[in-house]
């Protein structure tokens, strides 16, 4: 492997790590309180930045998008209790 797709992995690595919390987030502040509008905001960084890796880097950027669509599909969900 070179450094280039050395540091290519570990973009995808970073982001699908920051998918995954954002997923966190969005499930806390789906179940109880937290602050809904830093979930939307982090999962729309996740997806933004998942596709942009995705349309210029690699196809491997699939993973960060989806991970980030999924938390603001969570972010938004109406909650039951309001």
């Amino acid at each position: 492997m070179d450094e280039q797709q050395l540091m290519i992995t570990f973009s995808v690595l970073s982001f699908s790590v920051l998918g995954l919390g954002s997923i966190v987030l969005s499930l806390v502040t789906l179940v109880g309180k937290g602050n809904r509008s830093f979930a939307i905001i982090t999962s729309a960084a996740t997806i933004f930045l998942g596709a942009f890796m995705w349309v210029v880097l690699t196809p491997q950027g699939l993973v960060p998008t989806a991970l980030g669509v999924v938390a603001f599909v969570l972010s938004i969900w109406p909650n039951k209790r309001r």
